[in-house]
C-alpha cells in the first residue's frame, strides 16, 4: 500500500484533473491530520535532539511538502463547493458526487447562506410564483389603439346619416316644418346644400325633420294653411 505522502500527490494530481469533486476516502480529512501531526512532531523531536543533523531537516521538508500537497487538495475541493453552493442557489442542481459528510455539511451551510441572501436583500432575484396550476399567469393584454374618426371633427354636434332608399323604391317624401334651435354642420337635402343656422325655419323630407329633432338641433313646427307657426 502506498504510503501517505504518495498518496497526498496522487489525490492533489486527481483532483486538478476533475472539474467536479475527485474520490476520495472517507476519511480523507482525519487521517491527513493525523499523518501532518506525525510529521511534525518526528521533525521538531529531531531537531531538538541534533539541531544541525540531517535527519532532522529531512523531516522538515518532508512536513512541508506534504502540507504544501494536503492544502492545494483541500482549497482545490473548496473552490468546486463555493462554485456549486451559488448555482444551486440560483436553481441549479444541488447534488455534490463525491463529497465527503464534512464537505456535504459545508456546501448545505453556505447554500442556505446564500439562498438568505437572496431572500432578504435581493427578493426580486426570486422567481416569480406561478398559479395553483403551476401554469404562469397569462401576460395581461395590450391596450387597444383608439380608431382614429373616419371624419374630420366639427363644432356642431353629430347628426345622424339619413337613409336614402334604394332607386327603385325612392318616392317623394312628405315635407315638414322644422325650426333651428342650434347651428349644426350643412345637410344635403335633393341636390341642395342646406346651412343649419339657429331660428331658421325650413321645411325638410320628414324623415331628415325627425333625426335634426332626435338629435336636439331643430323643434318641430306646426302649419296651418298660411303659415307656419312654433
Amino acid at each position: 500500500m502506498p504510503d501517505q505522502f504518495t498518496l497526498l500527490l496522487e489525490w492533489r494530481r486527481n483532483e486538478a484533473a476533475v472539474r467536479g469533486l475527485a474520490k476520495l476516502p472517507r476519511e480523507f480529512y482525519t487521517s491527513t491530520q493525523g499523518y501532518l501531526a506525525d510529521l511534525r512532531h518526528s521533525y521538531e523531536s529531531d531537531l531538538r535532539e541534533n539541531p544541525s543533523g540531517r535527519k532532522g531537516e529531512i523531516s522538515r521538508q518532508t512536513y512541508h511538502r506534504a502540507s504544501s500537497l494536503a492544502r492545494d487538495v483541500v482549497e482545490g475541493r473548496i473552490q468546486k463547493i463555493l462554485t456549486a453552493a451559488f448555482q444551486a442557489s440560483i436553481g441549479g442542481s444541488r447534488d455534490l458526487p463525491n463529497a465527503l459528510a464534512e464537505e456535504r455539511s459545508m456546501f448545505d451551510q453556505v447554500l442556505g447562506v446564500l439562498l438568505e441572501h437572496r431572500r432578504s436583500v435581493a427578493a426580486y432575484l426570486e422567481p416569480t410564483p406561478t398559479g395553483p396550476s403551476g401554469a404562469a399567469p397569462p401576460a395581461p393584454r395590450p391596450p387597444t389603439p383608439p380608431q382614429a374618426p373616419t371624419s374630420a371633427p366639427s363644432s356642431g354636434p353629430a347628426i345622424p346619416p339619413v337613409p336614402t332608399p334604394p332607386p327603385a323604391a325612392r318616392v317623394e317624401s312628405s315635407l315638414a316644418y322644422v325650426r333651428i334651435v342650434r347651428d349644426g354642420r350643412p345637410i344635403e337635402v335633393g341636390s341642395e346644400t342646406l346651412d343649419l343656422r339657429a331660428d331658421d325655419i325650413v321645411s325638410l323630407p320628414a324623415e331628415t325633420a325627425r333625426l335634426l329633432i332626435d338629435a336636439r338641433i331643430a323643434e318641430p313646427v306646426t302649419t296651418n294653411p298660411t303659415r307656419p307657426t312654433v
